[in-house]
């Protein structure tokens, strides 16, 4: 039994390890969702392609990071799940902090989802002005790098 609880307390921890690398790559992409509307407002630009695409480029390794921690996450939680109200009440502390690290996320997520919203207003803007509309051929990386990401990130909570 002992050996049993402290398999539960070990994953606990690992779960929460997993929390906070997801919660931390969130942060990363919702700073570069900030840069980018700033960049797309910028009356400059120069070198405004090379940004993008580098941004685009970074966000992608970060929502990968966040899928990564999404499997791993649900790959140790599930078998848990069946003995997680029989045990996780043992562990007060530790299920707090995971609910509180979960609600952050979803937090930072919801940012997340209004800043892109706001940067895809601010690209629609400059596209129009260069001529250039989503999903038309002349459509830069920059653009299909964005229309990528939102398709994963609107599709990374759907079942499999």
């Amino acid at each position: 039994m002992l050996d049993d609880n402290k398999q539960f307390e070990t994953k606990l921890a690992i779960l929460a390890d997993i929390l906070a690398k997801k919660q931390q790559a969130l942060e990363t992409i919702l700073s570069i969702c900030e840069n980018q509307e700033s960049l797309y407002s910028s009356p400059s630009a120069e070198h405004r392609r090379e940004f993008l695409v580098e941004m685009g480029k970074q966000k992608q390794t970060h929502i990968d990071m966040v899928l990564h921690c999404d499997d791993t996450f649900q790959a140790i939680f599930e078998p848990l799940e069946a003995t997680f109200q029989e045990k996780g009440q043992h562990y007060p502390n530790q299920v707090r902090h995971l609910q509180e690290t979960i609600q952050t996320v979803l937090e930072i997520d919801v940012k997340i989802r209004a800043q892109e919203e706001r940067t895809k207003i601010a690209a629609k803007a400059i596209w129009g002005k260069e001529g250039r509309g989503i999903g038309t051929r002349e459509s830069n990386p920059a653009q299909q790098s964005y229309i990528l990401q939102q398709y994963q990130q609107n599709n990374r909570n759907k079942p499999k």
